[in-house]
């Protein structure tokens, strides 16, 4: 997320989202009340004799509502803010009305809150992670995968047109340009990390150092296509490389978790209401929930609460992505685990 200004004591900051984490640190950071303007898009219809009742012109306009539900859709990479219309840039769109607009990984939003608490401050001061570029490739296929945060997105997945060594060695230099071109869109801040059998690993690890753009290798690793790259953020040699990032964090938090519930360590929590009831005790130490927890619940803001007290109170919160291994392991004990810093009555 990138903050492009800040007044506390205003109670108002100017922010742009990057990734499906700043969507979730979003969820959390506008309640209802709130004041969010943002540049969108609204249907006004005309009232002149002529024009169709049911057709109107879609404008764009800068919109303020005042905050009435927000809505976080991680399927779709969203989120819905709905509100009454208070101010508008166009004069076409009624301050009485209601309008509802989706915030999107690009979309710049300027927030002021009715309360400003500290763990608001938290959330947009969170230290921006290493972003990986992960290629999984041989000569029939590369999968290119982005890792920010603990968010995973598959960028592309590049077929050669190679057979097998049966059918001879096809020339694969375009496959490789084109690879290559595709890695080297993204900016000199993401690191690139090619991994697969062979040596054509290697071969596409040159193709990008003559185009500036220096890559680290994973030996060891026999996976390509997209299926590799989900699977080689679980490999001990990307670990290595990464220990860095949240995602190799949520493993081990997650592993730690699955131990204390098959050995019958009470430091551990698998339901929001028992969640809950550790988090307002500060017994939390670390809270994990998937990006689809919503899914399993009709209140939202029950687990917007519970996440905000957890921080509170000194814990930490993380978001699983469920296209991941350990994103399914949450997603199956209802969505939401915390690790305690000491056992719960009610868990012995």
């Amino acid at each position: 997320m990138i903050v492009r200004s800040i007044d506390i004591k205003k109670k108002i900051c100017t922010l742009t989202v990057e990734s499906s984490d700043d969507l979730w640190k979003l969820r959390r950071f506008i309640s209802k009340g709130d004041r969010v303007t943002t540049r969108t898009s609204r249907v006004v219809k005309k009232e002149d004799e002529f024009s169709r009742p049911d057709k109107g012109e879609r404008i764009k306009v800068y919109i303020t509502v005042s905050v009435e539900q927000v809505f976080l859709d991680s399927t779709l990479e969203r989120l819905r803010v709905r509100g009454k219309v208070v101010e508008a840039s166009d004069d076409s769109v009624s301050k009485s009305g209601y309008h509802t607009f989706s915030i999107t990984p690009g979309s710049t939003v300027s927030i002021f809150k009715e309360k400003w608490r500290d763990t608001d401050t938290k959330l947009l001061q969170s230290e921006s992670e290493n972003r990986y570029l992960l290629i999984a490739i041989d000569r029939r296929e590369a999968g290119i995968g982005l890792l920010s945060g603990s968010h995973l997105s598959i960028v592309a997945t590049i077929e050669s047109g190679a057979s097998g060594k049966a059918f001879g060695e096809k020339d694969i230099t375009d496959y490789l340009e084109d690879v290559a071109e595709k890695a080297s869109r993204f900016d000199e801040n993401t690191r690139i990390v090619i991994a697969g059998p062979g040596n054509t690993k290697n071969v596409l690890a040159n193709l990008l150092m003559r185009k500036g753009r220096r890559a680290l290798l994973v030996d060891g690793f026999d996976m390509s296509g997209s299926d590799g790259v989900r699977t080689l953020i679980k490999f001990a040699g990307f670990k290595a490389i990464a220990s860095d990032t949240t995602a190799v964090k949520l493993q081990s938090l997650v592993e730690e978790a699955v131990k204390r519930i098959s050995t019958g360590d009470g430091r551990v929590a698998i339901s929001l209401e028992r969640v809950r009831e550790a988090a307002y005790l500060g017994a939390v130490e670390t809270c994990i929930v998937s990006d689809n927890v919503f899914e399993s619940t009709k209140d939202e803001q029950l687990i917007v609460d519970t996440l905000n007290t957890v921080e509170q109170r000194g814990g930490r919160v993380y978001v699983a992505d469920t296209t991941l291994e350990y994103g399914k392991h949450v997603s199956s004990f209802g969505g939401i685990i915390a690790l305690l810093r000491y056992p719960i009555k009610a868990y012995l």
